[in-house]
């Protein structure tokens, strides 16, 4: 565990991380600067898919498409490092990119790319409901996305007439190595919050913790989530959820909680 300072809205906090391993750091650096105690239990890999024909048949079509959609900081790294490795550039590309969030749609401008479109809600409804007077009927979309992805987005575009490739940028794999350890912690009563940040990790979670848990053992424990797609997916998996934020960020994510644990979030600098 890593020990948050004395001061500071968090102070005296543990708070159990489940994120990303190449995500993890950020979001544990924000609870130390909030004072709290951070552990790391990162949950999840990322890697490149085994196959690449699909997503290398979309780069190179890449021209013929009206839209490219981002639902994720990971899709656009992933898509961005395969087109390096194959040798293309958005150059010839005359459409518009799209992105689900503020952080996705920064790690395209680090880039050099212009996003077109950015919803005010972080989440795929949010990206249709800004983008209804653009799309058209007819539209080529492509989708680079997690090989676990929601199903929401293209089910929509496709509903309104667009003709959408969804392409397998990276595969979100289970690493369960530090499960045990961190059974430890939540049975001896050593975690005050677990932080969720996409339906994924909740998932992982249970799969990686179900040979440890017994009735109860999370009772004490206050369960956030990042949105209400999370949210729904930890009551489904029978968790008890306390905190949902309402600006679906790692930030929006700390305010809530912080709003939960008696403290006000807003005006705290996360």
């Amino acid at each position: 565990m890593t020990v948050g300072g004395s001061r500071g809205p968090l102070a005296g906090k543990r708070i159990m991380v489940t994120r990303a391993k190449s995500q993890v750091q950020e979001l544990v650096d924000k609870i130390e600067r909030l004072g709290g105690a951070a552990y790391a239990f990162p949950l999840l890999k990322m890697i490149p898919p085994a196959d690449t024909t699909r997503l290398d048949e979309a780069i190179a079509e890449l021209p013929s498409y009206d839209w490219v959609m981002f639902t994720s900081v990971n899709g656009v790294r992933f898509f961005l490092e395969r087109m390096e490795e194959v040798g293309v550039g958005f150059d010839s590309f005359t459409g518009k990119i799209a992105a689900v969030g503020p952080k996705t749609a920064q790690a395209l401008t680090k880039h050099g790319l212009a996003v077109a479109a950015l919803p005010s809600d972080y989440v795929a409804e949010g990206l249709l409901a800004s983008l209804r007077g653009e799309l058209q009927p007819g539209q080529r979309v492509l989708l680079p996305r997690a090989d676990i992805a929601r199903k929401a987005l293209p089910t929509e575009l496709r509903k309104l007439g667009l003709a959408v490739t969804e392409v397998d940028v990276y595969h979100t794999v289970i690493d369960g190595s530090l499960a045990p350890e961190a059974a430890k912690e939540l049975q001896e009563g050593r975690m005050d919050v677990i932080l969720f940040t996409s339906s994924s990790t909740v998932t992982h979670f249970i799969q990686a913790m179900s040979p440890f848990a017994s009735p109860g053992w999370l009772d004490r424990v206050r369960i956030a989530c990042i949105g209400p797609i999370t949210a729904e997916t930890a009551r489904k998996n029978g968790l008890a959820v306390d905190v949902v934020a309402s600006e679906y960020t790692v930030d929006g994510l700390l305010e809530a909680l912080l709003e939960n644990l008696g403290g006000n979030g807003h005006g705290t600098h996360i």
